[in-house]
Parts: C-alpha cells; structure tokens; sequence
C-alpha cells in the first residue's frame, strides 16, 4: 500500500520537478555569467586588468554556461550522435 502510494506521488511529482530544474538551469545561464562577471571586476583593484575582465569575461563565462547547460537540457526530439 505504502509502495503504490510512493510511486504514484513520484510520477506526478517528476515534471514538476524537471520542470523546475530547467526553470534553475536557465536562469543560472541567463544570469550566471553577469553576476560572475560584475564580482569579479568589483574585486579587482587595477582599471586596465577591469576593463579588460569587463570586456572579455561575460562572453567567455556565458559560452561555458551554454555549453554546460546543453548537457542537461534537451529537447524532446533532438538526438544524440552515436
């Protein structure tokens, strides 16, 4: 009895679940690199190495974010190469 009812809750309760954590991931991509970013030119004390961490850090850390996030988010008819 206790089986059927665990099993029942944890088959509605997985795309909420997912659901939620695609909600995490994306917003993680979307606003990760920016915060990182913005610390971590707020910590540095020279102007040169600033404008440098301000113009090349965000583009860099957003290609790593993508990249990373593309590992757990997939759409439902993309395939994967064999």
């Amino acid at each position: 009895m206790q089986t059927q009812r665990f099993t029942a809750l944890r088959r509605r309760a997985t795309p909420a679940l997912m659901s939620a954590g695609k909600f995490i991931i994306i917003s993680a991509v979307t606003y990760g690199p920016g915060g990182i970013a913005g610390w971590a030119v707020k910590s540095v004390a020279r102007r040169p190495l600033r404008l440098l961490l301000a113009a090349a850090l965000e583009p860099l850390l957003s290609k790593v974010f993508k990249r990373l996030s593309a590992r757990f988010i997939r759409e439902n008819d993309e395939k994967t190469a064999k």
